[in-house]
């Protein structure tokens, strides 16, 4: 193409041109096309306000000197009390106090209580319920040591249901042997009947 002469068009001939020829030309396009290109436009100014205070109504109760402690205490009943006696693994405080908090009369004391007095007479079997699960004696909260106390509790369900199965396949084995031996005490008295026919 441009290394060779040619003929285009009839009486057109291009001849080979040298690179820097086009130089020229090539910069000429490239700025007339950077003056075509349209500017950007500007950004938006975005207007920082300061924060405002909040116009929320005062409190009549903080206006009022608050005993959060008194509060507290007044809402704490005798259940809570039992639990937190179940939390330091004295039962018979929290036998006490779930008996106490039956005594209010309301179908829910009921209900609570009778948990209570459930789980106070089931943890009496538990290792840990009696002081040999916390070998490490470091404290933990309330919740965690009820929370302990309630596994306590499924391990000794557990264990009660091993040892009731153990105890079912044994009464059952003793029953099949006693049936055998009724069916043969049976039997001889049966064919004893019938020889003197």
């Amino acid at each position: 193409m441009l290394s060779s002469p040619k003929q285009l068009l009839g009486n057109h001939v291009f001849r080979q041109t040298s690179p820097i020829a086009w130089l020229p030309v090539l910069t000429i396009a490239l700025l007339v096309g950077c003056a075509t290109q349209p500017e950007p436009e500007p950004r938006p100014v975005v207007e920082v306000l300061p924060p405002q205070p909040l116009s929320l109504p005062e409190s009549t109760v903080q206006s009022q000197s608050c005993d959060c402690q008194e509060i507290a205490a007044q809402s704490v009943n005798d259940f809570d009390l039992g639990v937190r006696a179940l939390a330091a693994r004295d039962y018979r405080a929290a036998q006490v106090l779930f008996e106490r908090h039956r005594r209010t009369g309301t179908p829910e004391a009921q209900r609570e209580a009778d948990v209570g007095i459930a789980f106070v007479a089931l943890m009496s079997d538990a290792k840990v319920a009696q002081g040999q699960g916390n070998s490490d004696g470091d404290s933990v909260d309330e919740r965690a040591a009820v929370m302990v106390l309630a596994l306590a509790a499924v391990e000794t369900l557990e264990r009660r249901i091993d040892a009731l199965d153990a105890l079912n396949e044994v009464l059952s084995k003793d029953l099949r042997k006693r049936e055998e031996a009724l069916k043969r005490l049976r039997d001889l008295t049966l064919g004893q009947q019938e020889e003197p026919r």
